[in-house]
């Protein structure tokens, strides 16, 4: 939306006061709590990040400042449940945002200056989002002349003053990450001198020589056996690598889904259609009903029969049952009134006063677009339908996806020239309409409709019954009584004897909402209440979780605490790696007892049944050697050794290895190369780069997140 549209809407007052009015109701979301019996100091604590404790208040505050852009830019914005979900889910992304991205922009050091921002706004080249504004131009183009008049306007104008106030701040907090996105990248766009003679002597260096290798395939499994000892030592030396920066639990569980029986679809049947009965005997009964809408109301979300069936029915009409998504809904029109405003369902095609349209044709003033609006009016009226062509002509994306149409919508949020068609025109009416945005093609789909009604719906749905529920509780029960939480090896074992597939949850967080088929929220809460409470322990079995469509039965098998990984937190990480290391050893120890007798690479090499590899064709930046593939601890050691030289074995993944080295060329670095530094092309990209940063800082904040003890956080 424009900036000056924004400034001048009288409707913000009322906004203002709507918005205070339904907080109460975020309020109540916000402070809500379920049975989690926290009466410490830590109960309003929604995350932890780089150690800092983040209350909920913090979130309330962007929640409320959210919705009041929301109610800005949609007056019909719904703060129902997905409607604040919404809202949560974008003030945790900027509470993130402010918490790690933010606060690094602060420490660079990096700032926009008064003298900055005239520049970005009246300065001979202003930003993109000052020029792209449709209220700083003229004609399609930007004037710098409509800039300094809004800002005039605003010093008169409190309400247009604080407005502004707020769009200053939202494009200096846009160019400040813009300008910390691209010095990052510059940062690391241009190598130094050291860097360009190491490219140089990676690319060119070569040796004489010849390496034996001996692959880890060569040793038995039988050989090998690891130990607890083996396993810390890796471990001690990889500390760093392993450390848990969030708390963490693996586990293994078992369902018996509560599926309803053709009994029960049944019976849900039989109740569908005896309350569409009673339904149809009182025309009278509006307590519950649904409006009064209007067709601007019908959104995806409302059933298809109510727009294609009961809209035009006659008032007391049942339609259903209809079954859909395990429930039979009915349906009844109980009111109709009509509007003082119509809603229109109008079909159009933008071509702007400047600019590109989707075909690549270039548009650089208005008589030109005139030229072309008159062109793809001339084919519409000569039969071509406007969903033929928008996706070609139309600079409105958003509508041209669907053939040109937002489908039915009230004319009033639009601009005067295309609400006085909408206002006028009849069924099929065609237009060419000129706006402060270009030139529209036009024409009416539907008649104008004046018509609001009001509708009930009542549900049933098709549910376990008792003697369902009641065989699900025998098998979860028979399943539990198998296990003895003093043995945990009687998990699996019963889990072998019934014949069930067992499932997992591996690395499971507190800000996971779904693990192994539970998608029910509220359940998945349930186990995680469970899974982190402190008195937890290793090989932990749970009772009969009895959830309302399932039953499950929890072992927990890792428990991760933050810091320094235990041998058993990494265990089935890291064994794999320390017995490849072992074998190494073993292949290691074969070379050099080999070593001896055998003197030469080739006698070793045929002695030990290994890869002779010729060192003449390796290069160090390649990255990888002939036969054995990508191994750098042995390609780094072909690289440092002096001349005329025979290695020890040396160990690296897959293979041991030994180098008998003639000779290392001498590289000259020349000047040249130093010449011609190329920019890396992530400089002309600081979107790209900001939602990098924030990636890779968020993953190093170590955050802690503990929404799940919130009613809002769904």
């Amino acid at each position: 939306m424009a900036v000056i549209q924004r400034l001048r809407n009288s409707g913000w007052v009322a906004v203002v006061i709507i918005t205070a009015l339904v907080l109460f109701v975020v309020g109540d979301w916000l402070t809500g709590r379920q049975g989690n019996g926290n009466a410490n100091e830590n109960r309003d604590v929604i995350a932890e990040i780089r150690g800092e404790k983040v209350r909920e208040a913090e979130i309330s505050v962007i929640v409320e400042k959210l919705y009041k852009k929301e109610m800005d830019q949609d007056p019909n914005f719904k703060l129902d449940e997905a409607g604040a979900a919404k809202l949560f889910q974008s003030a945790w992304t900027e509470l993130l945002k402010s918490k790690v991205m933010l606060k690094d922009i602060a420490l660079s050091g990096i700032e926009i200056s008064d003298a900055d921002f005239n520049e970005m706004v009246v300065g001979a080249n202003p930003i993109s989002a000052i020029q792209n504004d449709p209220s700083f131009q003229t004609d399609g183009k930007f004037d710098p002349s409509k800039v300094e008049s809004i800002f005039k306007q605003a010093k008169g104008n409190a309400q247009m003053k604080v407005r502004l106030a707020e769009y200053v701040e939202q494009l200096k907090a846009q160019e400040l990450e813009t300008r910390y996105a691209t010095y990052i990248a510059k940062s690391l766009a241009f190598k130094t001198k050291k860097e360009l003679a190491y490219d140089y002597v990676a690319a060119n260096q070569t040796v004489e020589g010849k390496l034996v290798a001996l692959n880890i395939s060569t040793i038995a499994d039988k050989d090998i056996k690891v130990t607890d000892e083996d396993l810390k030592e890796y471990l001690d030396d990889n500390k760093e690598r392993f450390k848990i920066k969030s708390e963490a639990r693996s586990f293994k569980f078992v369902v018996f889904d509560i599926i309803p029986s053709s009994d029960d679809s049944a019976q849900a049947k039989e109740e569908a259609y005896a309350a569409a009965k009673r339904m149809a005997g009182n025309t009278t009964d509006t307590i519950g009903a649904i409006g009064y809408i209007n067709r601007t109301n019908l959104d995806e979300k409302t059933p298809t029969i109510v727009v294609d069936s009961l809209w035009n029915s006659a008032i007391g009409r049942v339609v259903g049952p209809v079954y859909k998504d395990g429930k039979y809904s009915i349906y009844q029109k109980v009111a109709e009134a009509k509007d003082s405003f119509p809603m229109v369902n109008v079909s159009h095609i933008l071509i702007p006063l400047s600019g590109e349209l989707p075909n690549g044709t270039v548009i650089s003033d208005s008589t030109q677009a005139l030229a072309i609006a008159q062109n793809v009016y001339n084919q519409v009226a000569g039969g071509k339908t406007i969903a033929e062509l928008a996706s070609t002509y139309s600079s409105d994306k958003s509508s041209a996806v669907n053939g040109g149409s937002y489908g039915w919508a009230d004319p009033r949020q639009y601009v005067e020239a295309y609400k006085k068609f909408c206002l006028e025109a009849k069924k099929n009416q065609l237009g060419l309409v000129k706006t402060e945005y270009g030139y529209h093609i036009m024409r009416m789909m539907e008649e104008p409709d004046y018509r609001k009604i009001k509708y009930q719906v009542e549900e049933t749905e098709v549910a376990p019954g008792q003697k369902t529920v009641k065989l699900v509780d025998e098998k979860s029960r028979k399943f539990k009584n198998l296990v003895n939480p003093d043995k945990p090896e009687t998990f699996d074992k019963a889990v072998e004897k019934l014949g069930i597939i067992p499932r997992v949850g591996n690395n499971f967080t507190f800000d996971q909402k779904s693990v192994g088929g539970i998608d029910n929220y509220s359940d998945v809460r349930t186990l995680i209440y469970w899974l982190f409470d402190d008195k937890r322990e290793n090989n932990e079995i749970s009772e009969v979780f009895a959830f309302p469509n399932k039953h499950v039965i929890v072992k927990l098998e890792n428990i991760k605490h933050i810091g320094y990984a235990t041998v058993d937190n990494v265990r089935s990480e890291i064994e794999g790696t320390v017995k490849e290391q072992l074998k190494c050893k073993k292949a290691a120890e074969k070379l050099e007892n080999a070593m001896k007798t055998a003197k030469t690479a080739d006698a070793l090499a045929k002695a030990v049944n290994g890869d002779l590899i010729d060192l003449n064709v390796v290069r160090y930046g390649q990255g990888f050697l002939p036969q054995i593939g990508q191994e750098f601890g042995v390609l780094g050691a072909i690289y440092g050794m002096g001349e005329t030289k025979v290695s020890k074995p040396i160990l690296g993944k897959q293979v041991a290895a030994v180098i008998f080295m003639n000779k290392t060329t001498k590289m000259d670095i020349p000047v040249s190369i130093y010449n011609a530094p190329q920019e890396d092309s992530y400089t002309n990209q600081p979107q790209f780069v900001l939602n990098r940063l924030q990636e890779v800082l968020t993953r190093s904040a170590a955050i802690q997140d503990f929404r799940y003890k919130f009613d809002w956080y769904k």
